[in-house]
């Protein structure tokens, strides 16, 4: 069995089940399931969300064993901190770990073998590692992409936009030189890793020599603070700026969708962004950190 680690938001879930695909599809004679334990566990963010955003009905380890096996499973990470391939290990699956994330420890603890990865690099014979593997990483690299884009892209379809204040914007956004520019704050300013206001501004300069009568869409998770740092961030300098608002909670995903909408981006370093950028048909011109051209 291959099993592949499943968390996060609605990004990682994303970036996480188009690995899965890969492998499924370069190895489809392999049993491969993303381990869900993760949402039986943990609240954060807005839960698995690949079933109600894109209707996708991936294979979850949580359907691959008996309920009450399950449940002994979950309580058994609960209270003594057990991982998934630890607990499989200890009852005697012979399973190794494929890691592509150097929080293997906090997430899934293991006392096995470890294979070792280069952290966000495209290998597809990673997929081809003999025996039971549990795959711990986030694989967020284009190469697992668009190595199946044909797949993906009649996979992951969101649903058509319906609420009054989105298809206003969808309207704005095909019918202008519209640009998306993504600003994260909130867990980021914890973290320390928050785009400073000076790197915006940089970017959107850059962005208007080249497109100089675009309308800028800010979508954010501080609108409030982009508002208040107009001038630093840049926000005056195009003729016409958009912030987004209305899409929180279950409706978060609708600013992914409207950001793969848009003819240019301007993105930050979040995985958010970066899988908006994939999901985008139309895309003319992008600057971000790790791909910064228009």
């Amino acid at each position: 069995m291959k099993i592949v680690f499943f968390n996060g938001g609605l990004a990682n879930q994303v970036f996480q089940y188009i690995f899965y695909r890969f492998c499924q599809l370069r190895n489809p004679e392999e049993e491969w399931v993303l381990d869900d334990s993760f949402f039986f566990l943990h609240q954060v963010h807005n839960g698995y969300e690949l079933e109600k955003v894109f209707g996708l009905h991936p294979d979850l380890l949580s359907n691959t064993f008996d309920r009450d096996v399950w449940e002994y499973m979950l309580e058994l990470h609960r209270s003594e901190n057990k991982s998934v391939p630890q607990i499989l290990l200890e009852n005697g699956t012979d399973i190794k770990m494929a890691i592509d994330s150097d929080n293997w420890t906090e997430w899934n603890p293991f006392k096995g073998p470890i294979i070792t990865t280069p952290v966000g690099k495209f290998i597809p014979k990673v997929a081809d590692i003999e025996g039971n593997i549990y795959y711990h990483g986030y694989w967020i690299h284009e190469g697992w992409f668009h190595a199946i884009e044909d797949t993906l892209r009649k996979e992951l379809v969101f649903p058509p936009i319906d609420e009054p204040h989105n298809v206003e914007y969808m309207e704005q956004i095909k019918g202008t030189h519209s640009c998306s520019l993504h600003v994260r704050r909130g867990d980021y300013v914890t973290l320390g890793v928050a785009g400073p206001d000076e790197t915006y501004h940089k970017w959107i300069t850059l962005m208007l020599e080249h497109v100089p009568d675009m309308t800028l869409f800010v979508f954010s998770d501080d609108t409030e603070y982009c508002k208040g740092h107009i001038h630093e961030m840049g926000l005056d300098l195009p003729k016409k700026v958009v912030f987004v608002s209305g899409n929180r909670g279950e409706k978060s995903f609708r600013d992914l969708q409207l950001m793969s909408c848009c003819k240019n981006m301007i993105n930050g370093n979040s995985a958010f962004c970066y899988l908006a950028a994939l999901l985008n048909k139309d895309l003319e011109g992008i600057i971000s950190p790790d791909h910064r051209k228009v």
